[in-house]
């Protein structure tokens, strides 16, 4: 308790000083982003641009032929696969396949840490595909926009991650890590999603998306949290009567359909495709 107390001292502090180094988005992220905002850009930049980072352009195709976006047809290059994912979800998938890049450290425990929150947001991602793929709801949800939300899902663990190797020696322990990211990961979030003007509904489904299931009709809030359930990534229990709940507002299709082999093949597809 008194190290937790420690670290989090030094973390309200840095906050408070305005000298907690907060992640910052990937270059090419950062690239894409600019190019998408001018009216003027075609597929043929955004390819070029992307085409600087060959593991991201092996990425886009191999996404391209997933169960999201996968079609009858195999795309082979990245042109052909920046033609079907299309100009407008290019920029946030981009952005969610370049969070990987943070995700990396030179201590093993924090490395080790880093990888699962990356894989964990990677369950989170194609669950919430999958159930956005089968939602016929009348409110509109788009997938890209969801994707998003769920590859940054993890972000705010960055910062106590980052501080943890910093003082390995005195706060590099799983469990010491896991209740910290815990207890501050999601107002974390909420800076780190703030300081790259992501919108305000995509700071707050950063910031709450692990917290109370208050509503369950449809919205990117209550997508993530349902995935969340089903991936066993949300601490809500995953009960027949909150499964139900989900069910009457059409979020979830069936209170057995997670289960079915094809909707776990879908899902495992684009797992397989994100990681």
């Amino acid at each position: 308790m008194a190290t937790q107390k420690a670290f989090l001292s030094i973390l309200e502090n840095e906050i408070a000083r305005d000298t907690l180094k907060l992640p910052t988005l990937p270059d090419v992220a950062l690239q894409v982003e600019q190019a998408v905002n001018d009216p003027d850009t075609s597929l043929n930049d955004l390819q070029h641009i992307i085409a600087r980072d060959p593991a991201l352009s092996a990425r886009m195709v191999k996404l391209a032929n997933s169960a999201w976006l996968g079609r009858a047809v195999r795309v082979e290059s990245l042109q052909q696969a920046l033609t079907r994912i299309g100009m407008w979800q290019i920029r946030n998938i981009v952005v969610g396949l370049a969070m990987e890049q943070l995700f990396d450290a030179k201590n093993d425990i924090v490395r080790r840490r880093m990888q699962q929150c990356w894989l964990e947001s990677v369950k989170l991602t194609a669950a919430v595909v999958v159930l956005l793929r089968n939602y016929d709801g009348k409110t509109r949800l788009h997938q890209h926009t969801a994707a998003l939300m769920s590859m940054t899902s993890q972000i705010g663990a960055l910062p106590v991650l980052t501080m943890a190797e910093k003082h390995a020696d005195t706060f590099a322990n799983p469990t010491f890590i896991n209740d910290c990211i815990q207890g501050v990961g999601p107002s974390l979030s909420g800076m780190i999603l703030r300081a790259w003007k992501f919108a305000d509904e995509q700071v707050h489904v950063g910031e709450h998306w692990q917290g109370p299931i208050v509503s369950f009709k449809p919205s990117y809030l209550s997508i993530l949290q349902l995935a969340g359930v089903l991936t066993e990534l949300h601490d809500a229990q995953h009960s027949e009567a909150l499964i139900s709940c989900f069910v009457q507002t059409g979020l979830l299709p069936g209170p057995q359909w997670w289960q079915q082999a094809r909707v776990q093949e879908e899902y495992q597809s684009i797992i397989e495709a994100l990681s």
